[in-house]
């Protein structure tokens, strides 16, 4: 949002509660990177070219080049997050440590108990916002682990699924991948044992997860503020699961969208500029996690004979423009 109001003159203050970024690394899928560059945001991660799904026992059932999916719309990239975090935020002055207790018509009231008034109050503050009203995230039923790993092909996006676990490993270049791990079963004792049965070179990988990052995954929205001089964009708006990886691209599109409407002085129209796209990705994501939980059988069959098919279909609205 920084980049996307500096680029139109727009002067702003960015308070960030602190803490760091969670998980290890991200992938971003073709949209990501173009709405990346149209932020200035440039020479950004590790290229991806292929998108392979194999079952648990290593049978392939998906084979296809990313460009069979996202077209012209640009390259899909994997980064370290922290580099991410890096390159996002490099000339962009952040008050660090400062939390926010409210906004109201503008006025923000900081935890220190000072406030100050804006014209506009952007909410970017995660899944569990701050400023958002209404329900609490919803659990998926799914807990997650991330964590970086050595041993994979280079430029290749890989997963393998079970009913109730999916492991995937995103090369990062140099052998350097950043795997994530999930499932719907109650993990009890070391969760890397959940894989033990998993082709190679899954088992090596999970063994080099001791560090993990471990969470459920909720999902919330889509979600718009009732302040009529508050916006909420990224997870504060919209979380869903993340088997599309749309959280960052979705996020970074927002940004884009909102600094348009500041300059045409038409903020109101956000949630209508925005919900069409953010429904797709939330419906499709759920169709996506019922299409795993399908009968080992049925599901290996659904995605051999139709896989690429529906994976292009999933993905093709994002292809064009905002």
């Amino acid at each position: 949002m920084a980049h996307a109001l500096s680029a139109r003159g727009r002067s702003f203050d960015i308070v960030d509660r602190g803490g760091s970024p969670p998980g290890a690394g991200i992938f971003l899928p073709a949209n990501a990177g173009r709405a990346l560059a149209e932020l200035g945001v440039t020479g950004v991660g590790h290229p991806i070219v292929r998108h392979r799904v194999l079952n648990r026992r290593g049978r392939t059932l998906v084979d296809l080049p990313f460009s069979a999916i996202w077209g012209d719309t640009g390259p899909c990239v994997a980064v370290r997050r922290a580099d991410l975090h890096t390159a996002l935020s490099a000339g962009i002055a952040v008050r660090q440590g400062v939390r926010v207790r409210g906004a109201r018509d503008g006025l923000v009231e900081f935890e220190d108990r000072t406030t100050r008034a804006y014209d506009l109050v952007v909410a970017a503050d995660g899944i569990h916002s701050t400023l958002r009203t209404g329900p609490p995230p919803r659990p998926t039923g799914l807990v997650a682990w991330r964590f970086l790993a050595s041993g994979v092909p280079d430029h290749e996006w890989t997963a393998w699924q079970d009913r109730d676990r999916t492991f995937l490993a995103i090369s990062l270049g140099g052998g350097h991948a950043y795997c994530y791990a999930d499932t719907s079963h109650s993990a009890t004792g070391d969760w890397r044992d959940l894989f033990a049965d998993f082709p190679d070179p899954v088992p090596a990988l999970a063994k080099q997860g001791g560090d993990a990052h471990h969470a459920p995954i909720e999902q919330v929205g889509p979600a718009y503020s009732d302040e009529p001089r508050t916006v909420l964009i990224g997870d504060a708006a919209h979380a869903f699961s993340p088997n599309m990886a749309q959280g960052a691209a979705l996020a970074f599109e927002d940004a884009l969208v909102l600094a348009d409407l500041i300059e045409k002085a038409d903020v109101g129209s956000y949630r209508d500029r925005r919900l069409p796209r953010v429904t797709w990705v939330r419906d499709q994501t759920q169709r996506r996690d019922h299409t795993r939980h399908l009968p080992p059988l049925l599901r290996d069959t659904v995605l051999r004979v139709a896989g690429q098919r529906i994976i292009k279909a999933q993905f093709r609205p994002l292809r064009g423009g905002l």
